[in-house]
C-alpha cells in the first residue's frame, strides 16, 4: 500500500527489536527517510541494514534516551543529516516484571519513569521545535494494553504507559494549530522476542498448548483479548505508519488499540 509517505523523514526510537524494528522495515518499504535509535548496536545496524536492502536511505544513532543531552545531540544529528523531521516514533521502554506491586521499589519506579515515559517526554520536545519549523509532522507513541486491565506484576510500567498515553493527548491539544498531530497505539500480546519467550516457558512448564495459555492469560488478567494468539510486531507496525501517514489527517490524540479485540 503507497501510504504517500516516500521521501518523509521518520525517527523512528527502539529500532533494534520487536515494534520499533517491525516499523522501521514497514516504512522502508513505503520509501521513507530512516532515523534510527537506539543504545545496542548490533541489532540496530541489522535493522538499518535490512531498511537499506528495501531502498530506504537509513542512518543509525546508538544512544541512551534515558539521557537528556544525548536525546538533544540525537534530534540534531538528523536535523543536521536529513534537514528537518516530518515524524516520530517513540517505542524505548523497559518492561521488567514483578511478583507484585509491593516488590516495585523506588529503583524500579524510577528505571521505568526515565525509559518508558521520559524518553518519550525528550524526544517530543526536542522534535516540537523543528516540526513547527517544517510546518508539521505526527507523533505516535506506544502506549500498551495492559493500561486498560490491572496486572499487579507489571503496575509500574502501566502506570508509566497511561502517562505516556495522557501525554500524547495533551501533546495533540497543544500543538494542533501548529500542524502537529500526535496518537498513541496500544499494543495488546506482542510476539516480541520476550513475550514469546516468557509464553514459551509458561507453556513448556504448564504443559499447556498456546490456545490454553490464552484462555489462562484471559482468565488471570481479565480478558486481555478475544484472539487465541499473539499479534506480530509488523500489524502493529501497519498502523503506525497508517498514523504518520496524510490517510490519517483527522486522526489526532486518539488511543489506538491493536491487541485482537479486548474487554478492557
Amino acid at each position: 500500500m503507497d501510504l504517500g509517505l516516500a521521501g518523509k523523514v521518520v525517527l523512528v526510537t527502539g529500532a533494534g527489536s520487536g515494534i520499533g524494528r517491525a516499523t522501521a522495515l514497514t516504512l522502508a518499504q513505503e520509501g521513507v527517510r530512516l532515523a534510527l535509535a537506539s543504545r545496542t548496536p548490533e541489532p540496530l545496524e541489522l535493522t538499518a541494514k535490512e531498511a537499506q536492502d528495501k531502498g530506504a536511505d537509513a542512518a543509525v544513532w546508538v544512544t541512551d534516551l534515558t539521557d537528556p543531552a544525548a536525546v538533544e545531540a540525537l534530534v540534531a544529528g538528523v536535523v543536521l543529516k536529513f534537514d528537518g523531521i516530518d515524524g516520530v516514533v517513540n517505542t524505548v521502554g523497559v518492561s521488567e516484571r514483578t511478583a507484585g506491586i509491593l516488590d516495585q521499589d523506588d529503583d524500579a519506579w524510577m528505571l521505568h519513569f526515565n525509559s518508558v515515559l521520559m524518553s518519550a517526554v525528550r524526544v517530543c520536545r526536542a522534535v516540537v521545535p523543528v516540526m513547527k519549523r517544517g510546518g508539521g509532522g505526527a507523533i505516535v507513541n506506544v502506549s500498551a494494553m495492559s493500561i486498560r486491565h490491572y496486572i499487579p506484576a507489571l503496575a509500574h510500567y502501566s502506570a508509566m504507559k497511561i502517562a505516556l498515553a495522557h501525554f500524547t493527548k495533551n501533546l495533540a491539544k497543544e500543538f494542533a494549530p501548529d500542524g502537529i498531530r500526535a496518537n498513541a497505539v496500544l499494543p495488546g500480546m506482542i510476539a516480541s522476542e520476550p513475550v514469546r519467550a516468557r509464553m514459551e516457558e509458561s507453556m513448556r512448564t504448564k504443559n499447556k498448548s498456546e490456545r490454553e495459555y490464552f484462555e489462562d492469560a484471559n482468565t488471570r488478567h481479565g480478558g486481555v483479548t478475544f484472539s487465541d494468539r499473539l499479534g506480530t510486531p509488523e500489524e502493529v507496525a501497519s498502523v503506525i505508519a497508517f498514523l504518520l501517514s496524510d490517510g490519517a489527517s483527522y486522526v489526532n490524540g486518539a488511543w489506538v488499540n491493536v491487541d485482537g479485540g479486548s474487554h478492557g
